[in-house]
């Protein structure tokens, strides 16, 4: 195994750790839906932004899901998978297709935190049955997707510098 190769697991393996930590140790639970708001989705953006779609990602998926299965959200794992690897993939997308643009990881967030916030409002209304009364989640997941645009603004450059 190349050092490239060797470095780009652990750094996914790392950020997957960061994800996880972010998103278990500070959550706010929802009543509607049995999920929650957290911090995790900063580093999310975080890993996309330093290892790119792929790794990013998967990172971001990796982590999500083990917050939700510790924290004894078994039901949300594989749809959280899902969702945090498809918003990481398109946040990844955007940054690929508008590189020539320094604002292009904040509109592939962006982007990434709708698909987010609507994914989880079908699936918590799945749930629960009901596609009235999820919507009192999508205020929580918005806060939580600025919050984590806001973390990755504050830290991406950083952890650039620390990564090279």
């Amino acid at each position: 195994m190349n050092s490239d190769k060797t470095k780009s697991i652990i750094y996914t393996a790392l950020f997957a750790a960061l994800v996880c930590v972010a998103t278990f140790i500070i959550k706010i639970p929802s009543v509607v839906t049995n999920g929650y708001v957290h911090l995790g989705d900063g580093f999310i953006f975080i890993a996309v932004i330093l290892l790119g779609k792929k790794n990013g990602a998967l990172a971001g998926a990796i982590g999500a899901s083990l917050a939700d299965m510790l924290g004894g959200y078994s039901h949300y794992i594989i749809p959280t998978f899902i969702i945090k690897l498809v918003m990481g993939f398109i946040m990844g997308i955007i940054i690929e297709k508008l590189s020539s643009k320094k604002s292009s990881w904040l509109i592939g967030a962006s982007v990434g935190a709708v698909w987010q916030i609507l994914a989880y409002y079908a699936v918590g209304s799945i749930f629960v049955g009901s596609f009235i009364t999820t919507l009192m989640d999508i205020p929580g997941n918005l806060m939580q997707s600025l919050a984590g645009i806001v973390i990755a603004l504050l830290l991406s450059g950083q952890l650039k510098k620390l990564l090279k």
